[in-house]
This record gives structure tokens, sequence and C-alpha cells, in this order.
């Protein structure tokens, strides 16, 4: 754990580095890591609505985003100072309980493969 606090600061920012990337996923199961990505932001048992981290984040003037590489999986977000508490709730609540449900499933394998077809057309993504 890395604590930086600047109390005149005006924005506050969180990252989680999960050490597991592209190269993790099983034989059978390519794509899992970058999958599991995309499914945290999608609902948590305390925050079962899938648009409810964006919209927090949005509406305290902040941004979020993450990436799957190939060996980790990294999630961040900024929002403005005083909705600190509020995000990190969302956001641990990422890690400690997703819901992963079925209609987001389906949707995002969908949505995973899309972006495959179009990036394998990329010599630097081969490589990955």
């Amino acid at each position: 754990v890395l604590l930086a606090s600047d109390p005149a600061a005006g924005k506050a920012a969180a990252a989680m580095n999960v050490a597991v990337g592209s190269m993790s996923n099983p034989e059978a199961w390519q794509g899992l890591a970058h999958f599991c990505e995309h499914m945290l932001f999608l609902g948590t048992a305390s925050y079962p609505d899938e648009g409810d981290f964006e919209s927090y984040i949005a509406s305290n003037g902040g941004s979020n985003n993450a990436y799957t590489d190939s060996e980790e999986t990294v999630y961040f977000f900024d929002v403005g100072a005083g909705a600190l508490p509020g995000a990190l709730a969302r956001f641990s609540d990422f890690f400690a309980a997703p819901l992963f449900t079925e209609s987001a499933t389906a949707r995002e394998v969908a949505a995973i493969e899309s972006e495959h077809s179009k990036n394998i057309q990329s010599d630097g993504w081969r490589t990955e």
C-alpha cells in the first residue's frame, strides 16, 4: 500500500494493480483476465447497479479506467477530494464482491471478442 496525502489538493485518486494479466489466462479460457477487468465495473454486492461506479465518479468531477497487460491488470480513478470515501467504498467492492451477472457476462464476452478482433490486426497486440 502506498499513500500520498495533500490535504490542500482538490482531487483524490486511487489505483489497484492486480498481478494477473493475459499471460495468466488458462489455455482454454483466453481473454479471461480482460473479461474480469470489464466485469468488475458492472455491479457489486453493495452497489449492484451496473452504472453506479461510473455515475458516482463522473458526478464528482472524476474519471476512471482500467487496462489488462500481459502480467497485470490495473484499475484507477480520480475524483473530487470530498468524494473519495464514497469512491473508495465502490472501488474496493470491485475486488471484494463483484456480481458477474448473467446479462453482463453475455454482453461483455461479445465486447471482449470485438476488441480482440480489432486489436489482432495490429502487430503490437499480436506480441502480447
